[in-house]
């Protein structure tokens, strides 16, 4: 396509010259048309000027098919046919009998603004790739960091790495775990304002960054178009991938790993999530019952919904006695400290500041805040309040603060007890499952996707959000009881088994991917059976 764009280029280049700047012999114009078919396009100038050079911007734009940095790009192609035709303008003033004319600059000008547009549009829908086998998926996520959500997409690129991609919008650790587990990646990095646009932004921050989001969703568009399914696994992923997967006449599959609330996104946000979600999605995947009726509750239309939870591998293999000792050590633990694990983001919201109060009763538990504040500058602060409240005389020694760590199985193992603690309703509960895997007591709080995992006093013990105190007598009764504590982590650990395996969370997934990529499919129903395999 760039081969013939060129060659078109070249020919509307050299007509245009010639009919621009045609000599005249005695008064009278040489013309390729008959004089009174040249007469007739004189008196129809601004609409011949405008359609030539929305031809001539369209193939110059097809002519070099930019992928990247496309406002330079339009700019450049804009600005040059604009300056160009400001100087034929001037030159023409040299020829008897012709004098500049503003009107042909201006439509020189919108006619290279409409081609530019078009070019782009012609870009989009032409040369896309139909797969003849197994649907290539365009995986889009917003962050280079590894969370709970990257951790499931990690699990899910891996055993599709031979047929598709992961684009990602901030470069980082995760990119190197993907890469390192063969998986394709693409980094289309955002700006520095772009990327701090959080959940809880206003109209005012996010108008400010429009044409960089603009631009991030038309390249998205361009690369989706080598793929037949795009899955946007974040909030900020739809905004972007939602539109993108639309003009490149693609399916999306929107996982949607958070609770669309007021706890957890602004109105501004929330309005929009769902009406991209409305607008542009084929399914969307829910990760516990309680994100599926938030997005009810929000507006959304809940009949492309598929609940499905995170997906864990399923190992034996646990760390030695001797990596335990060693990273006991390492943290400074006394041999016989009692050991409370709490992991996650350092965030308000989940709850670290409940457990540093509930250890105030607690005076034998030494606490692991495993995790680090990952995103905003409110984490960053929230960070500094707990290591300011850990130094406490009622708590020195006894809160570790670890920061980010990438294998994190050795402090499960390590642990007598995992706590959950998110003062909001959470979409899901990873730490938690990831608890239950290990073998050990789950203390969550009794609200959204948390209270769904775990059965009160069968597979884990549930509080009510933001209390210290229900939460340090659930800490003493399971310090105290160390029966109830082996009862309850071994009943947990088997229904952790059965229910979240890896293997049946991306067999229902690859469905629900089949589903949309099917062409007699417009939609993902609601009542989608995911394949049975044993987990």
């Amino acid at each position: 396509m760039k081969c013939r764009a060129r060659i078109i280029l070249a020919v509307l280049l050299s007509s245009g010259l010639w009919l621009a700047l045609k000599p005249t012999i005695q008064k009278r114009r040489i013309t390729f048309l008959p004089v009174e078919w040249s007469q007739y396009l004189d008196r129809m100038d601004f609409w011949f000027n405008l359609i030539a050079f929305a031809l001539l911007a369209a193939a110059a734009w097809l002519a070099f098919s930019p992928e990247r940095r496309l406002w330079r790009a339009l700019a450049w192609i804009i600005g040059s046919i604009t300056v160009g035709n400001v100087l034929v303008e001037i030159a023409q003033t040299h020829i008897p009998g012709r004098a500049m004319d503003l009107a042909d600059v201006v439509a020189g000008f919108f006619g290279a603004v409409i081609g530019c547009v078009g070019g782009l549009w012609v870009q989009l829908r032409c040369g896309r790739n139909e797969s003849a086998g197994s649907p290539q998926v365009l995986f889009v996520d917003q962050t280079g960091r590894l969370g709970g959500a990257e951790l499931m997409l990690l699990d899910l690129a891996i055993a599709r790495a031979a047929d598709s991609e992961v684009l990602l919008y901030q470069d980082g650790e995760f990119r190197e775990a993907l890469e390192q587990d063969g998986v394709k990646v693409q980094v289309l990095p955002l700006s520095g304002s772009t990327a701090a646009v959080d959940k809880q932004a206003g109209w005012l921050r996010v108008l400010q960054v429009v044409p960089e989001l603009v631009q991030s969703v038309l390249q998205t568009a361009l690369l989706a178009r080598r793929f037949d399914v795009v899955y946007a696994n974040t909030a900020k992923a739809l905004i972007i991938g939602g539109p993108a997967a639309f003009l490149a006449g693609r399916k999306l599959v929107f996982h949607l790993h958070d609770i669309i609330s007021a706890g957890h996104f602004s109105a501004m946000n929330r309005l929009a999530l769902v009406f991209c979600a409305n607008q542009f999605a084929h399914a969307v995947i829910a990760n516990s019952e309680a994100t599926k009726a938030a997005v009810h509750d929000a507006g959304g239309h809940v009949e492309n919904v598929v609940v499905v939870p995170n997906g864990f591998k399923l190992t034996e293999n646990r760390s030695t006695d001797a990596e335990q000792a060693a990273l006991r050590a390492n943290l400074g633990l006394p041999a016989d400290a009692w050991i409370v694990l709490m992991a996650g983001r350092l965030t308000p919201w989940k709850g670290q500041h409940v457990l540093l109060e509930a250890l105030r009763d607690v005076p034998d538990a030494h606490a692991i805040l495993l995790g680090d504040a990952l995103f905003t500058a409110e984490d960053r602060e929230y960070a500094a309040q707990l290591r300011e409240t850990a130094a406490q005389p009622a708590l020195t020694g006894r809160v570790h603060l670890t920061g980010f760590r990438k294998d994190t199985q050795a402090f499960f193992d390590l642990a007598d007890v995992i706590v959950h603690a998110s003062v909001i309703a959470e979409p899901f509960g990873r730490v938690i499952v990831e608890g239950m895997l290990a073998g050990k007591p789950v203390i969550a709080t009794r609200a959204g996707g948390a209270a769904e995992i775990i059965t009160h006093e069968e597979t884990g013990l549930l509080v009510t959000p933001g209390s210290a105190a229900e939460l340090a007598a659930a800490l003493r009764r399971l310090s105290d009881h160390p029966a109830l504590a082996s009862r309850l982590a071994a009943k947990a650990r088997q229904t952790a088994c059965d229910t979240y395996g890896l293997e049946a969370v991306r067999a229902k997934i690859e469905h629900v991917i089949l589903s949309c990529a099917s062409p007699t499919e417009t939609h993902a129903p609601s009542t989608l059976q995911p394949v049975e395999v044993s987990p």
